[in-house]
């Protein structure tokens, strides 16, 4: 009798395993997937909700990085549309991105943590670009700042901060990013020029 249950609380925690461990990171990259390969049939906000809050939405032990990095670069390409979507529209887009992200971002952990802090700040850089917002422009600053915590000689930061601290007039701050590219980065001339320009 032992052996029997013994037998079936193993059976019983395998298969348990392999629902938690298999089937739902499946099942949340299916549902992405699904949502993805139907962005052509989209015809409104609640339609493109509905098909990636599926996938965002689905409870998995892993997985939720992987999809809110992914679900940012549809964001970011669907600003960068021609024509790009209006005000009102991309400060929806922006609060859902940030909803995403922030969970991810303010847990300091995960594999893709660097990837989403850089997504979200480059939403934010194209929405300050776009509209000439300084409120978006702080935000992709303080974002692109942080990544640069996690990675601090990832390249996207580094450029990233670089020319956003030119566009605002900090120029001390962007000569000491142009500095520090250039410690990993000796040959590049374009920075080299810049910030020999800001020295003046």
């Amino acid at each position: 009798t032992i052996k029997v249950s013994i037998a079936a609380v193993t059976s019983i925690f395998a298969l348990l395993m392999i629902y938690v461990g298999s089937y739902l990171p499946l099942r949340k990259s299916q549902l992405y997937i699904q949502g993805y390969t139907s962005l052509s049939q989209i015809k409104s906000l609640d339609e493109f909700n509905s098909l990636f809050n599926r996938a965002l939405d689905f409870y998995s032990p892993v997985g939720q990085d992987e999809v809110v990095s992914a679900y940012l670069g549809v964001i970011l390409n669907v600003l960068n549309q021609n024509p790009p979507p209006n005000r009102e529209l991309t400060g929806i887009l922006i609060k859902q991105s940030e909803e995403r992200a922030r969970p991810i971002i303010e847990s300091k952990r995960g594999f893709l943590l660097s990837q989403n802090v850089f997504k979200l700040g480059l939403v934010y850089r194209t929405a300050a670009v776009r509209f000439n917002d300084v409120s978006y422009l702080d935000k992709a600053i303080t974002l692109f700042e942080q990544g640069l915590n996690f990675s601090p000689n990832r390249a996207v930061f580094l450029y990233n901060l670089f020319d956003l601290y030119q566009a605002k007039g900090e120029k001390e701050k962007a000569r000491e990013i142009g500095e520090r590219i250039l410690q990993y980065w000796p040959n590049d001339e374009k920075v080299k020029a810049v910030n020999k320009s800001l020295n003046q």
